[in-house]
């Protein structure tokens, strides 16, 4: 199965990093990106593992941290596009505009 990401999924995956070797060390932001990695791996395996978004019915979110979600789509069945990360302590009435952008 093909991963694709959009823009905005390599922005926000890169300002969390970048927040996280800003605020934290190297390792913390090693460990997030092995857990978006293994993520995207458990995807690819099984695309409907992760529950539906209640913002978006054609995407799924999945909790990498506590402090951040991933969404994606199954844009057919031979293609999976990460949409965005989210940061969780965000305002949810923003995510909802974000959704699709």
């Amino acid at each position: 199965m093909q991963v694709a990401w959009t823009k905005q999924a390599e922005d926000s995956f890169n300002e969390t990093v970048d927040y996280l070797l800003e605020a934290w060390t190297v390792k913390e932001a090693n460990n997030f990106i092995e857990l978006v990695e293994a993520i995207v791996y458990k995807i690819e395996l099984n695309p409907k593992l992760f529950k539906v978004s209640i913002f978006d019915k054609e995407s799924r979110e999945v909790v990498i941290t506590k402090h951040t979600s991933m969404f994606y789509r199954l844009l057919n069945k031979n293609t999976i596009e990460v949409e965005y990360f989210w940061n969780n302590y965000r305002n949810p009435k923003i995510q909802k505009e974000t959704v699709k952008q």
